[in-house]
């Protein structure tokens, strides 16, 4: 949720005005609204201070991977200049990879030629010789007439071929091969030379991490150097009167503070107004959830904020992106892999993360269960091809057969949760219409709501188009059918007729009557397509999980077909296992990766495009920043 806020405005007399601010940034709740240009140069130094914190960064890491040299740190007993000096280090050692990622392009591009005798090409080309390097495919190497040509031909590899041309001129004619240019270095050259850069960043990161013993020094420096560029900041932001003796502060704060911010201000004798902050002066934005949702902000703040006036979107969405995120993964074994993963984040720098990946973790481990799937090979089942024999199938997702067909439960199940979704979504909508704009705004999302449980029931009722979506229609042990159609056809129509009249109706209560329903016939277009399209998005889960599931049992497939077999017993005491286990934790390593990477941006799809469409959501909330002092606790 978003939390209350309340306005506060500040009278201050120019005597005073520093005093007052120290006592609010030590209180350390108000969000000093900017009212007044920003001071250029509040915004440089803010930017050093950026640059600061980087090279404390960089000094920790640099801690973390090489041994520190003692004698760097007492040449700088002063913090500015060993973060100047540090702030060296680092402009030096970006050069440096710079150079080095150069010289190993050119190196790969240069490698397969063996050895190159610069010196020598350019002694000839002083004599008017010239030497041109080229390579191409071996046929047509191999069928190219070079009969009136000098060639030698220098090296092989896979399909590819490389070879020299010496003429007695500077240029080369033109051939359907790949030209390459002379390189100013020999390979030898090239290899001494990133040896030598490599071991000069060695050199820079021992130096940086002798820094690390006064960490804790730099941590405060900039910490006191933080708090006085957001006093100098708040201050610049203060609204002069004409006559120069009276400021104005503009801010904001958690409307569970107002007590002690208004004993705070009477104690002061300050003259000021607290009240709610209109909608034309939007307030921060502060989310507090509960703490299983909380884990969920971090994808909040990828997209944007929500407005102030609007709902949070985080409790609303997380249980559907968890859901999301467990279906396109869908496989115990990926899922165990992922949670030993996240609990393995609780130990390092990412342990803010952590507890999201456990509950993903979770959600795709329950998946792999109701789609049976244990890194692509079947968890459940009678056959010998099961992993565990069991009486009771838990997987009542998982694909089956019959009579020689395939049926996939997951492909309807995945519509059905978008559906779900959707509605939920038009419910949500009418909340935040009713927040941002006043209760008579929430009828288009009434009657979108209602249109649609309508046309599910007559579509139910009808077997709409024999598709099979009737009253028999179940997804897995789930007899949707049966359920829907406990709502009776005249139900269908009193949704359908309703829906109609509030959409057409009531929903464009800017516009005078008369000019309402036509208005709201493009607003229906638009309805009616867009569901169609935000529906038919949700297959997406389905193919993640369909396509990641075949991907596993493909390499499993792969990797048992190299092990010898005695008729039908496969022999695993054989050198092959061990080729066999480099493709499975290869093979998987990739699958892996790529249904990582899928779960968590198709489910970030569907909820920034679809749901977020489909609430509404405006965004564009600021994030609340109050004026505090900085502390040592952590990096500024």
């Amino acid at each position: 949720m978003i939390v209350r806020m309340k306005r506060l405005r500040l009278f201050l007399f120019h005597s005073e005005k520093d005093r007052i601010l120290r006592l609010l940034q030590r209180n350390g709740t108000v969000d000093i609204r900017a009212s007044v240009t920003a001071n250029t140069g509040i915004a440089e130094k803010i930017a050093e201070l950026d640059k600061e914190n980087n090279a404390l960064k960089e000094i920790e890491r640099a801690a973390a991977s090489a041994p520190a040299a003692q004698t760097a740190a007492s040449r700088h007993a002063n913090i500015a200049g060993m973060l100047r000096e540090a702030q060296r280090i680092m402009g030096a050692n970006e050069q440096l990879l710079n150079a080095i990622r150069e010289l190993n392009a050119q190196l790969a591009e240069y490698a397969p030629w063996v050895e190159i005798p610069i010196d020598t090409i350019a002694a000839l080309k002083q004599h008017g010789i010239g030497v041109h390097l080229f390579s191409g495919s071996v046929g047509l190497f191999s069928q190219f007439d070079f009969s009136r040509h000098d060639v030698l031909e220098v090296s092989r590899s896979g399909n590819t071929v490389r070879f020299m041309l010496i003429t007695f001129q500077a240029d080369a004619p033109i051939w359907p091969f790949q030209k390459h240019t002379i390189p100013a270095s020999s390979v030898e050259e090239m290899r001494t030379e990133i040896a030598q850069l490599e071991r000069q960043l060695r050199t820079n990161m021992t130096q940086l991490s002798a820094f690390a013993g006064r960490a804790v020094a730099i941590r405060e420096y900039l910490a006191a150097k933080a708090t006085r560029l957001d006093f100098v900041n708040a201050r610049n932001r203060l609204e002069k009167h004409d006559t120069g003796t009276i400021h104005y502060l503009t801010g904001f704060f958690p409307a569970k503070q107002l007590a002690k911010m208004q004993g705070l201000l009477e104690r002061e004798r300050l003259a000021y107004t607290i009240d709610d902050p209109p909608g034309d002066d939007p307030a921060p934005v502060a989310l507090r959830n509960a703490r299983v949702f909380s884990f969920f902000e971090p994808i909040t703040r990828i997209f944007s904020l929500p407005a102030y006036s609007e709902l949070d979107p985080t409790p609303l969405f997380a249980p559907f992106f968890a859901l999301f995120f467990g279906f396109c993964f869908g496989d115990v074994g990926y899922g165990l892999l992922l949670l030993a993963l996240s609990i393995s984040g609780f130990f390092t720098s990412a342990r803010a993360y952590a507890p999201l990946g456990v509950i993903l973790s979770l959600s795709t481990i329950l998946s792999g269960v109701l789609m049976n799937s244990f890194f692509g090979a079947a968890l459940f089942g009678q056959g010998q091809e099961a992993l565990m024999t069991t009486s009771g199938n838990p997987a009542i997702f998982a694909a089956y057969t019959v009579k020689g067909k395939t049926v996939f439960p997951a492909m309807p199940l995945s519509l059905a949760l978008g559906a779900f979704q959707v509605l939920v979504a038009f419910c949500f909508q009418a909340v935040n219409a009713a927040l941002s704009l006043g209760i008579r705004y929430i009828w288009k999302s009434l009657g979108q709501l209602a249109l649609m449980m309508g046309c599910t029931i007559l579509a139910v009722h009808s077997d709409f188009l024999n598709l099979g979506f009737n009253r028999s229609f179940t997804i897995g042990p789930l007899p949707l059918g049966e359920w829907l159609s406990a709502m009776t056809p005249r139900a269908g129509l009193i949704f359908l007729a309703s829906g109609l009249v509030a959409f057409f109706i009531f929903g464009n209560p800017d516009r005078k009557f008369p000019v309402r329903s036509l208005a709201a016939l493009w607003d229906f277009y638009g309805f009616a397509t867009g569901l169609l399209g935000d529906l038919l998005s949700y297959i997406r889960l389905f193919a993640l999980a369909l396509a990641g599931g075949l991907l596993g049992n493909a390499f499993n497939q792969i990797a048992f077909m190299v092990l010898p077999k005695h008729g039908d017993t496969v022999i695993y005491a054989s050198p092959w296992i061990i080729a066999c286990a480099l493709i499975l934790v290869i093979g998987h390593g990739l699958n892996f990766a790529l249904g990582l990477l899928g779960a968590f941006v198709h489910p970030l799809r569907l909820t920034f495009v679809e749901f977020y469409k489909n609430i509404n959501f405006r965004g564009g909330g600021k994030a609340y920043a109050p004026f505090r002092r900085h502390t040592t606790l952590k990096s500024v």
